[in-house]
């Protein structure tokens, strides 16, 4: 399980936090909109139907956890990969990476979702620039493999390749952008990806990760070049494939720590959801200052010790 933050609760941000549970990662968000925040929630229960409809969900549940949270710090202090993506306006972006690079841990991987903004210019005022660059879910997240990655000029080759070892251990194939034109799917592009990636699936035996011939491209610079600039290394790529008891280990373990500092054991009820999620402490720190459900994103009225026996 790796601890990722996703900054924005948008349509693509919904999306990228749902693929990234559906892999098994425990995922926080928040939204400055509070509303915004508040229907995530509701939007993530509608495309876990739809994956289990497809085949795509073994159960009604994301592997992993997600959790919709109002403060940014709580977002994002302990994880370990942050995935921006909110309005894409430069000083917007800029203004909520240079809070985060100061907030989050030191050897956080950022990463801004463009389609057209200078990613230099994105990350102009973080600290420690080494750790950040340009990744681009292309949509719909869950069925196209393909990932854009698009270092800044400060980008570590260590970055990228910890960002590498996330992205292909989910199934995700990373290619670099070339020049400022950005990969744009057609409908019928996009549609004919989901087609391939079902089809995939009903001939495998996965639980949602089936295998998937793709072409995996070689990590570099992707400047110049035919073929519009997308470099791709031919070479089959199997992804594993989740089995049920790997699964039921995870649920577990994640059922029974704190969904906000992951150390003390969850001890108590949020009403009037009747949530397990807290421990004492951190529930008593989000009802004093009339926050919400972290799961459901309901006002927390009270919250409930609950003894384990």
């Amino acid at each position: 399980m790796v601890k990722c933050a996703v900054l924005g609760c948008g349509l693509m941000g919904c999306k990228i936090a749902g693929e990234l549970a559906r892999q098994g990662h425990r995922v926080k968000m928040t939204d400055s909109n509070a509303e915004v925040l508040n229907s995530a929630y509701q939007r993530m229960e509608e495309d876990k139907q739809e994956l289990l409809r497809e085949g795509l969900l073994m159960q009604g549940a994301f592997p992993g956890q997600v959790l919709c949270l109002s403060r940014l710090e709580e977002t994002v202090s302990d994880a370990e990969f942050i995935f921006e993506a909110v309005h894409d306006n430069l000083d917007t972006k800029s203004d909520l990476l240079e809070k985060v690079s100061h907030v989050c841990q030191p050897e956080a991987v950022i990463s801004t979702n463009t389609l057209h903004l200078d990613v230099n210019e994105v990350f102009a005022r973080c600290a420690k620039r080494e750790r950040c660059l340009g990744l681009r879910f292309l949509f719909p997240v869950y069925y196209i493999p393909e990932v854009e990655i698009n270092p800044s000029r400060d980008t570590s080759s260590s970055t990228t390749e910890r960002v590498r070892c996330l992205l292909e251990d989910m199934g995700k194939t990373l290619f670099f952008r070339s020049g400022g034109n950005p990969l744009i799917l057609t409908e019928e592009q996009r549609e004919e990806r989901r087609r391939v990636v079902l089809e995939q699936l009903h001939r495998s035996s996965g639980f949602g990760r089936a295998e998937q011939a793709n072409s995996v491209p070689a990590l570099g610079w992707g400047g110049g070049g035919g073929g519009g600039g997308y470099h791709h290394s031919q070479q089959l790529h199997q992804v594993h494939q989740v089995q049920q008891q790997q699964l039921q280990q995870l649920l577990q373990q994640q059922q029974s720590e704190c969904a906000i500092c992951l150390d003390r054991a969850r001890d108590c009820l949020l009403s009037p959801c009747h949530h397990l999620a807290l421990c004492c402490t951190c529930a008593q720190l989000l009802h004093s200052r009339r926050d919400f459900c972290p799961v459901c994103r309901q006002p927390i009225q009270d919250v409930i010790k609950v003894y384990h026996t």
